[in-house]
């Protein structure tokens, strides 16, 4: 009888403690994402803050754009490393992979949105791209081949990365990958198009589909 009132209690407070793991593991991520080295960069070699000059994003290209573009390559390779660092923070703590996915998402919304800079960052497409690259290497390689090619041949990374990440998903099921991890190039991604939703309407207004 002891076991039969312990176990719904035990199973309660596993749960209990398996949220509160999952809280930490998610503002950490968010905090990682957070960290902005176009922000960084440019205070450090220009005195200058990216939000007020250029596209006024913390990202890679605002970055390459002002600071010139080994400082952009830099700031695209650590803004990578934000997105995958929490993901294989949460692999390594055995997190399942909605999790994991949650962490990668958590980092993205920490760029865009970090908490050092009054919620004022980037659009997170690095971010994106270093966390899915940790859930699924091969498959966002070819992704981000595309996404090169697509933006080269159209001038527009929007559409780029409108054919790129369907893509990337249609890949993962290909190459025997099936439910959120098939689907996670646009479930982590899902900041990054809340971020571009406002820029995005009035460019098809316009009918130009280019990034600022």
């Amino acid at each position: 009888m002891l076991a039969r009132h312990d176990s719904p209690i035990r199973s309660s407070t596993e749960a209990a403690v398996e949220a509160v793991r999952l809280a930490a593991l998610l503002a950490v991520s968010y905090v990682i994402g957070s960290i902005s080295p176009a922000y960084v960069f440019a205070r450090a070699l220009r005195g200058i803050d990216l939000r007020e000059v250029g596209s006024r994003n913390l990202g890679a290209r605002n970055a390459a754009r002002i600071l010139g573009r080994p400082f952009g390559v830099g700031v695209w390779l650590l803004d990578m490393t934000k997105g995958a660092g929490p993901v294989l923070l949460a692999a390594a703590l055995g997190a399942p992979v909605a999790a994991r996915l949650a962490c990668g998402a958590a980092a993205v919304a920490g760029h865009n949105w970090p908490i050092w800079h009054r919620f004022r960052g980037g659009r997170g497409a690095s971010t994106v791209m270093g966390a899915t690259f940790v859930l699924l290497p091969a498959e966002m390689t070819i992704g981000l081949a595309l996404w090169v090619v697509v933006s080269l041949r159209s001038g527009s990374l929007y559409l780029g990365g409108l054919v790129a990440y369907p893509t990337t998903v249609a890949l993962a099921y290909l190459f025997g990958a099936s439910g959120l991890l098939a689907w996670s190039p646009l479930v982590i991604a899902i900041p990054l198009m809340l971020r571009h939703v406002p820029a995005l309407a009035a460019q098809i207004r316009a009918r130009s589909l280019r990034l600022p």
